[in-house]
Formats: C-alpha cells, structure tokens, sequence
C-alpha cells in the first residue's frame, strides 16, 4: 500500500491515532487510584479475576455486534502468547504489585515500558541497535535500579517485592506490545482484544478460584464497588482497545511512549485522592527514566503494513 493510500485509510491525519494514544494512557493511568481504592476491600486475585472475566464479556458482546471475525487456527498459536504476555501475566502481576506498593512508585516504573519495547524490539531484531537506544535503555534501567534501592536490596521489603512485581509486569507487557503488530495487520483491533482477554482470562480466573471462594462480597465497600466498575470500563476496556487500535497504526515503541503520561497523571492524583507524598529517590528516579524515555523518542523508522 502506498503512503497516500495509507494515509487515507487512516483518515489522512496522524492526530486520531495521537489522541487515541493519549486518551489510553489517561485510562491506564487511573488504574493505580481506582486499584487502591478496590483493593482497600478486594482480595488482590479476587480484583483480577473479576476485572479481566466483565471485560472479556463486555468485549464480546461488542464484538458479536460488530462485525465478528474468526482467528485463523494457525495464528492461535501466537494469540494465546499474547494473551498470557498481555492480560495473564500483566494483569496478576499489577494488581499483586500495586497491593504492595504505592501508586506513586507503580506509575514511574510504568513509564519505562517504552523503553522495555524499544529493547525488546531491538533483541527481536524489529528496530535496529543504535547509540541512542542503547543511552536510552541504560539511563532507564539506571532509575528502575534507584527505585528499587539496588546498593541494598531489602528481600524482606513490601515496597520491594511489589516494585519488582510491577517492573515484571512492565516487561511482559513490553513483548506484548512489540509481538502484537503482525495480528494487529491481520484483524481488527477490537476482534484481536476480544480474543486476547478471552483466552488471557482462563488463567487468571483458575489461580483465583481459592481467593473466590473466600471473597465475601457483603464487605466490599460501595467506594470500592464504584472504583471497580471504573476499573473495567475505563481503566481496560476502553484502553486496551484503543492501545490495539492504535498499535495497527504505528510503531510498537511511538504507542509505548505514551506512558509517559501516565506518571503525570498517576502522580497527581495519587498525592491529591490517596495523600501520597514523593520521596527524593522516587524524584531521582522518575527523572533518570524520562531522560532514558527522551532519548528513545523518535519518529517511525519503518513503513508500516496494512491494517484491515
């Protein structure tokens, strides 16, 4: 497909792609608040077995009202990676991590999935290794280290272990993003997140079954009951398609650059609706990762394949 051509189909303007782009980061951002808040009467697996299960029903019956498409089985192979990268593993290892943490420290370790993407891309030869990525890649990896105390890392630490589980997340999340693209020029984003929440579900919903059984919902708080249904609607539903969406269009690591966003926005809120203060390692941190996620920003390199 020629540019002009491309440009057409995608509605002759970068702009609806940018603010997609945009509009997803806000709502991944509101996560770490609206998580606090559920978590403050919701068991961790409990939260994400719920969270995952209304939204893969919620993607499924506008999926089925849409224009409904078939995976074809020699793609399923790669779906269920992606399914396990991008909702299974993603989705337990925030909320375990976010349960242990604060929602300060959650979103500057999330703003290094570009930089995460940018490496990946590069070992799985989608981008190519320069100096500049490389810069990039050690500066962020330099304040994920601050962050984490690495001169003395504390095992015994609950801030330490949730901070490592949201920095796991932040890579499975990475290889979703940059193993996505070849579906993502295939079908259409909201079959592909349909299906990928269907079969990201599965797990989720089996290592939870203890937690389920154990969870009385008569304690829930109505604040957390609220913050829940926000989380599944704005905090996935709506991003994750948009993320798609806007991953067909361009580049793996331009979409991961949005992060940035994120911490602005989670900070924020986080020291207005939780009372949440930054400490000044947390100051030196997030600035070690934007100058690492400023390096890595740069225009496409690569013409990018249709999407349907």
């Amino acid at each position: 497909m020629s540019e002009p051509s491309s440009r057409r189909r995608h509605g002759g303007s970068p702009w609806p792609v940018h603010f997609a782009m945009a509009l997803e980061q806000t709502g991944f951002a509101l996560f770490p608040i609206f998580g606090k808040l559920a978590l403050g009467s919701i068991p961790p697996f409990v939260l994400a077995a719920i969270r995952v299960t209304a939204a893969a029903a919620m993607l499924e019956v506008v999926r089925r009202l849409s224009a409904p498409e078939r995976i074809a089985p020699s793609d399923r192979g790669l779906l269920i990676v992606l399914a396990l990268l991008g909702v299974s593993f993603n989705q337990v290892l925030f909320i375990l991590g976010l349960s242990m943490t604060t929602a300060i420290n959650t979103s500057i370790l999330i703003s290094a999935i570009p930089v995460f993407t940018l490496a990946a891309a590069v070992a799985l030869g989608r981008e190519a290794t320069t100096a500049r990525a490389v810069g990039g890649i050690l500066l962020a990896g330099a304040g994920v280290l601050v962050l984490l105390n690495a001169e003395r890392f504390e095992w015994n630490s609950r801030y330490f272990r949730g901070d490592l589980l949201i920095l796991t997340n932040g890579f499975s999340y990475s290889l979703f993003l940059v193993l996505s693209r070849p579906l993502l020029a295939r079908y259409r984003a909201l079959g592909f997140v349909a299906a990928v929440f269907r079969w990201g579900a599965v797990p989720i919903v089996l290592a939870a079954v203890p937690a389920l059984l154990r969870f009385s919902p008569r304690a829930v708080s109505p604040v957390a009951w609220w913050s829940l249904a926000a989380i599944i609607v704005f905090c996935t539903v709506v991003p994750y398609v948009l993320n798609s969406w806007a991953l067909a269009r361009t580049h793996a690591s331009r979409v991961a650059a949005y992060v940035f966003l994120q911490p602005v926005i989670a900070s924020a809120l986080a020291m207005a609706v939780l009372g949440e203060r930054p400490t000044g390692r947390t100051a030196v941190a997030a600035a070690l990762i934007f100058a690492g996620l400023a390096v890595t920003l740069r225009p496409a390199r690569a013409p990018l394949a249709a999407v349907p």
